[in-house]
């Protein structure tokens, strides 16, 4: 079972609650909630929640790690044959759309990383800039650069050297026809776009009021660069500015909103495009719930 949707649609609770009555496990799908030590701005489930329905792949890699969408299918694949040999439904509940589809459908065929040309491309990166090399990934493959916020700096780069490396933008090399390798049901949540951007914004309140900023200043103080891929998450980059007297407080939580919303308009774009999801408005979440059930019960054979 697939579940997608936008940051804050409410998957994560939803996710339990199925797997819960289900007596399923959840396979995470974030790029953010992979990572360890990046706990306060990721929206990874409580320990409380860990309790009710195991949970894979959070808190699963160092911060150091780059962690591609090829990668993540690899150790989720090992996730889903460990559980389907033992009887236990599997739900992948997240966001990261390109992990998932990499996932369920597979990878296309992209090139292997070129040591030389990623080389300057880096060089290029600290010369020039993250917005010029995004403003050039919207030149040369529009859609890709829609897809990637400005500070994702590793994906940009990615994006440019495929394009260098193969004559043809990410986007075409990626939009082949799915295959489904792994047969699914994809289910997806979602509310109101207003909806969504208000309860964003009140959940990164709450994130700094919880102590986000100092999770941010205790990572940089342990010594973890502001450069490593971790801190691509969404918001922890803007933090770190913050920290390193770049940014006004006011500038980064603005920035921090504005670049969510932009994140949750771009997720609902790539899964709008997906006819196999069937979707559901979380508005009003408990007449949902019996929809939810007389959809998934013929299907796991309960």
């Amino acid at each position: 079972v697939v579940l997608v949707g936008p940051t804050g649609a409410g998957k994560t609770a939803l996710g339990i609650r199925l797997a819960e009555f289900f007596q399923g496990e959840i396979v995470s799908a974030d790029s953010r909630q992979i990572y360890r030590d990046f706990n306060v701005g990721t929206g990874k489930p409580s320990l409380q929640e860990c309790v009710r329905v195991k949970h894979h792949l959070i808190s699963a890699v160092s911060p150091h790690t780059v962690v591609t969408a090829a990668e993540y299918a690899r150790l989720a694949k090992a996730r889903l044959q460990d559980l389907e040999s033992r009887g236990i439904p599997a739900f992948i509940v997240g966001g990261t759309g390109l992990w998932i589809r990499a996932l369920v459908d597979g990878m296309a065929a992209t090139p292997p990383s070129d040591t030389a040309l990623r080389a300057r491309l880096e060089q290029r990166a600290k010369e020039e800039g993250p917005e010029a090399m995004h403003a050039e990934l919207a030149r040369l493959d529009p859609i890709t650069a829609e897809r990637l916020p400005v500070g994702d700096r590793l994906r940009v780069i990615r994006a440019l050297e495929i394009i260098q490396l193969t004559g043809q933008p990410a986007s075409v090399l990626r939009d082949q026809p799915a295959q489904e390798l792994h047969p699914a049901i994809w289910l997806g949540v979602t509310r109101p776009r207003a909806e969504l951007y208000a309860r964003a914004e009140k959940r990164i309140d709450d994130w700094l009021t919880q102590g986000w900023l100092d999770e941010v200043k205790h990572l940089l103080e342990q010594g973890l660069d502001a450069k490593c891929p971790a801190f691509q998450a969404l918001g922890y980059s803007h933090l770190a500015r913050h920290l390193q007297g770049e940014l006004s407080w006011d500038q980064t939580v603005a920035l921090i909103k504005r670049d969510t919303r932009r994140y949750i308009k771009r997720q609902l774009t790539w899964f709008n495009a997906n006819e196999r999801i069937t979707w559901f408005d979380l508005t009003r979440e408990e007449d949902v719930w019996p929809a939810l059930q007389a959809e998934m019960a013929p299907k796991l054979k309960i």
